[in-house]
């Protein structure tokens, strides 16, 4: 990565340029944005006491409205960069492939996450008032636990995007990926409990951080290794679109 005034002058102004292109108005952005918002209002006037409860019903529905927006908006957006010839423009600044690439996961993963789940998050605390406030700490690793899992999903996502270089198909194919792990995780929570098999179930639970995260809170029923899966995946994600981006990855 390029050291310097000038380097990081380019990262700063191509994370401004393609964070502007991610959540231009109007779009899904907005849409996303008014969903969670409008859900965070219908939960906080639901007789509810528990901040890790609250959380979990405002980010369940935004996680999934989030998962959408990254596979259409993030890595439809970023084959969409590729198959205009924008790409080349990013690849023309004093930066390095690796740093390109970084940028880019920032842009269309981290940002568009932190926002997105924080607003619900943010709007219920305000309106649940001293129910949340007690409870911050736990509403800080529940909001933790589900930006890993859309780091994951976004990840996987822009992967294929640079992978596949088309903007219909890279959209597709994320929302395939997004609910065919969905389906994964409950088959293998629904056969391991339907069978008796600990592992099996655990591994399925494991696949979404955010119900391993209340059980630890609630029951404290889970294993170490619970927590670490879906870190391990998402890390496993992004290094794989980093070295695919740095290396491999070449403008037509």
């Amino acid at each position: 990565m390029i050291i310097g005034a000038r380097g990081l002058s380019s990262f700063y102004h191509i994370l401004y340029i393609d964070v502007s292109d991610t959540l231009r108005p109007p779009g899904l952005d907005i849409l996303v944005l008014l969903l969670a918002i409008l859900g965070a209002i219908l939960v906080s006037i639901q007789p509810v006491t528990s901040p890790l409860i609250a959380s979990r019903m405002v980010l369940d529905p935004t996680l999934l409205a989030l998962a959408l927006f990254l596979a259409i908006r993030s890595s439809a957006g970023l084959a969409t960069l590729i198959q205009t010839g924008v790409i080349n423009v990013y690849l023309s600044y004093p930066l390095s492939k690796a740093t390109i690439a970084l940028v880019l996961l920032i842009s269309r993963v981290l940002i568009p996450s932190l926002l997105i789940l924080a607003v619900p998050l943010a709007t219920s605390i305000i309106l649940l008032g001293p129910t949340m406030y007690k409870g911050l700490d736990v509403i800080l690793s529940s909001y933790a636990s589900f930006l890993l899992q859309s780091l994951l999903y976004g990840s996987l996502f822009i992967l294929i995007a640079v992978r596949v270089r088309s903007q219909a198909s890279s959209g597709i194919l994320s929302v395939a990926v997004y609910f065919t792990y969905i389906a994964l995780n409950l088959i293998l929570s629904g056969i391991g409990s339907a069978i008796g098999n600990e592992i099996l179930r655990k591994v399925g639970d494991s696949m979404f951080l955010p119900e391993i995260v209340y059980h630890a809170y609630t029951s404290g029923d889970y294993d170490i290794w619970q927590l670490a899966l879906v870190p391990t995946l998402a890390t496993t994600a992004m290094i794989a679109y980093l070295v695919y981006f740095s290396r491999r990855f070449e403008v037509a």
